[in-house]
């Protein structure tokens, strides 16, 4: 089953009705092939018999497996066009494009797959969250997952992706029912206890809130909001001393420490050195780390050097700008993401961020066509909608800029992400 911790927004898996054509078969249930490549992603970067579609298949896989997601999109690309007639291949494209926001892609993509292969429930669920967060409305997310369901109906995944769906648009009751089956068919889903803990929490059941963070601990030690979480909750029913050691495994889990260890030990090995666009992305990676830790300075270094290795590397120059901008360097962020989106004039967060850094500065027109370009290419950019609204109001166009605004509220009431 396909997860990508719930791809980026969360897991994904729908069937619009309407383009659920007898012609494509019966509706049977299909299951996406295994994908089980024979070494890591630098064995695989380094070899020359990269014309299969297995091997396609294969690397993408790694590429989403290692946080590659641009990478992922551009071997899936190649893939959809090389077998246009395999699902699996539309569908792990979609996979990459929700991941990179581009979201009305991704719904072709998935539906594309559906067309090839109606009963592919994990497209279904795919669909279904990407309709709940675009704000499509509850019902299509709610009968995307059904749609699922239909075909996989004792799915724990899918139940656990329809009881998100309700969770997010507060309907406790039905989300508590269909988290718990999700729990009872398969203990092991973390996300499933941690929403499930969510709800108790909106109840003010305390007990019960912890029971469930517990248990999404317990079947994953990595879900580092819930040890914030957890802490809280004991600190409130008067077990302090947990609750201290619960933030503080909380600030631990947020460390980086073993990251940073094997980037720079991939970096700098002296046996079988990294070179060109390999180094590229080891240095872009271990800029990451440092940048989650809040170490600007050591960040940007790492983020030029990866740009010294490979100078079309959009997503470096990308966030060579967004350090620059953290430090309140707007008009030296400007050039970098100006290249950013020269290379990559689909790169929907570039074009935001020139939106902000513009709009930060004062030049409201800028801003305006940075954000309009932006939202081309993501409308469920909540940031993006938020800028264009000050840069309109700035300019004197008030109604335009209040209307706009409307917009990003009602997207987060839907449950957008910001």
């Amino acid at each position: 089953m396909i997860n990508f911790k719930i791809l980026a927004v969360l897991p994904l898996k729908v069937c619009v009705g309407i383009l659920f054509l007898t012609a494509c078969g019966p509706e049977t249930r299909y299951e996406l092939k295994a994908i089980q490549p024979s070494g890591s992603l630098e064995e695989y970067e380094d070899r020359t018999d990269v014309s299969s579609p297995q091997f396609l298949y294969e690397l993408g896989w790694l590429y989403l497996q290692n946080g590659r997601t641009r990478a992922a999109l551009g071997v899936f690309s190649r893939l959809a066009v090389e077998v246009p007639e395999e699902a699996d291949a539309h569908f792990y494209l979609g996979v990459s494009q929700a991941k990179e926001h581009l979201k009305t892609e991704a719904i072709a993509s998935f539906n594309r797959a559906l067309e090839l292969q109606p009963g592919l429930a994990d497209a279904h669920w795919a669909l279904a969250l990407l309709f709940n967060e675009r704000g499509d409305g509850f019902e299509e997310a709610i009968k995307a997952a059904d749609r699922g369901l239909f075909f996989t109906p004792q799915n724990a995944y899918g139940h656990f992706v329809k009881g998100f769906i309700l969770c997010s648009r507060g309907e406790n009751d039905q989300a508590e029912v269909e988290l718990a089956k999700s729990i009872e068919l398969d203990g092991s889903g973390a996300h499933a206890h941690y929403y499930l803990a969510l709800i108790y929490l909106r109840r003010q059941d305390d007990e019960k809130a912890i029971v469930e963070m517990e248990r999404t601990i317990a079947a994953d030690p990595s879900y580092t909001e819930a040890y914030y979480s957890l802490g809280t909750l004991y600190a409130r029913t008067g077990r302090e001393a947990d609750g201290e050691e619960m933030v503080a495994l909380f600030q631990r889990m947020s460390s980086t420490d073993m990251e940073e260890d094997h980037y720079r030990r991939l970096l700098y090995r002296k046996s079988q050195p990294v070179i060109g666009t390999k180094r590229a992305a080891g240095h872009f990676n271990l800029g990451l780390v440092l940048l989650k830790r809040n170490e600007l300075g050591d960040a940007l270094i790492q983020f030029r050097k990866a740009v010294e290795a490979d100078s079309t590397y959009a997503e470096a120059l990308h966030n060579i700008g967004v350090v620059l901008s953290m430090q309140a360097m707007h008009a030296e962020a400007l050039p970098y993401f100006y290249k950013s989106v020269s290379l990559d004039p689909s790169y929907a967060l570039a074009h935001k961020n020139l939106g902000r850094s513009h709009l930060v500065q004062g030049n409201y027109e800028a801003a305006e066509a940075s954000f309009r370009t932006a939202l081309t290419l993501d409308k469920s950019m909540v940031d993006a909608l938020s800028g264009l609204a000050t840069a309109l109001i700035q300019q004197g166009k008030i109604e335009q800029g209040k209307a706009v605004r409307g917009r990003g509220t009602d997207l987060i009431d839907r449950g957008a992400v910001q």
